[in-house]
């Protein structure tokens, strides 16, 4: 189902994102990051590929609302392990 993170507090945070076109074939080069804007939330649709929420060390901790559909299916991908990679983003 989706899934939806909202800050408790007003604070800006990035999240990366993967599309569910590329179904259980997702790659590093598939994601993209977004930076979500203090005040603001992000509302992710089903079966789109999402790692977690990021915060910059001067907003952190940082605490979020999240609630997911009701159907919860997850897979799982480890980007070092399967890749030898990790993804880097700047941070919102």
């Amino acid at each position: 189902g989706a899934q939806l993170f909202w800050p408790t507090s007003p604070v800006p945070f990035t999240v990366c994102l993967g599309s569910r076109e590329h179904g259980d074939d997702i790659k590093p080069e598939h994601m993209r990051a977004f930076a979500v804007p203090a005040g603001k939330g992000v509302y992710i649709n089903p079966s789109t590929w999402h790692n977690g929420v990021y915060v910059r060390p001067e907003h952190a901790p940082a605490r979020f609302l999240t609630r997911q559909g009701r159907v919860h299916a997850r897979i799982s991908c480890s980007w070092a392990a399967e890749f030898g990679t990790i993804l880097r983003v700047p941070l919102a």
